[in-house]
């Protein structure tokens, strides 16, 4: 794999400021919608992808699904893996999500929740909801929760700074291409030394309508949008969760 801003983005640095700002109840709540939306049972299949650190693969296996973690990041992986423990479920696999490393028809759900798409320019979203699509079995569910264009609009800011539970600081600067839905950001850790490492990244960020478009290219036929997991209406004032079939 070529490094890209991504993997320097989700390495370390995504555990010393995303990570810490995570509120707790936000895995258990997402994992629990998106099997109450996909109709999961337990002993379903079950792809997390990409599964970070793992705060979504471990509720799910909690839920009783049989869970398997991909990620592209070894780092992100390792604090999955001390996080899971010791139980059979979650089982891992380091993978890029463009060219997963599974067979046709392997799971009955895929879920890429927390805006884990949008890295990889179009093209590399529209071939990744194709392998999510490859290795569904008939009748499965692809999840995604992600942020969406029109929501974007309404709540952006040039710059925000979090203060990290270690006294660390967080900052982003942020420029909107909104012809293009391209969000050009400069995410920056600053230690209380002084010390900073900044990492800047781009986030194609897409319509609902695009994702629809995008979903249905990939062979789904069956899509619907809601504002979450309990269905509520898309909105401006909502994320986006998608589920496709």
């Amino acid at each position: 794999m070529t490094i890209s801003d991504w993997d320097r983005l989700f390495d370390e640095l995504y555990l010393r400021t995303y990570a810490q700002l995570a509120a707790p109840e936000t895995g258990p709540r997402m994992a629990e919608g998106a099997v109450r939306l996909a109709g999961l049972e337990p002993g379903a299949d079950l792809l997390d992808c990409p599964c970070g650190y793992g705060r979504h693969s471990v509720e799910f296996a909690r839920l009783g699904m049989r869970v398997v973690g991909a990620d592209r990041s070894e780092v992100l992986l390792a604090e999955a893996k001390r996080l899971a423990g010791d139980g059979e479920w979650p089982k891992w696999a380091q993978a890029d999500y463009r060219e997963l490393p599974f067979a046709d028809a392997s799971f009955d759900c895929v879920t890429n929740l927390f805006s884990s798409l949008g890295y990889w320019g179009d093209e590399g979203d529209r071939q990744a909801i194709r392998e999510f699509r490859r290795v569904l079995r008939p009748g499965g569910k692809l999840v995604i929760e992600t942020m969406h264009r029109d929501r974007l609009m309404w709540i952006y800011t040039p710059a925000s700074w979090h203060e990290l539970p270690d006294g660390a600081l967080m900052i982003e600067k942020r420029e909107i291409d909104y012809a293009r839905g391209l969000s050009v950001t400069t995410h920056e850790l600053v230690e209380k030394d002084g010390t900073r490492r900044a990492v800047p990244y781009e986030l194609r960020v897409y319509t609902a309508t695009e994702w629809v478009a995008m979903a249905r290219d990939a062979g789904f036929e069956h899509v619907a949008c809601y504002g979450d997991f309990d269905e509520t209406p898309l909105s401006r004032e909502t994320r986006l969760v998608l589920i496709a079939s």
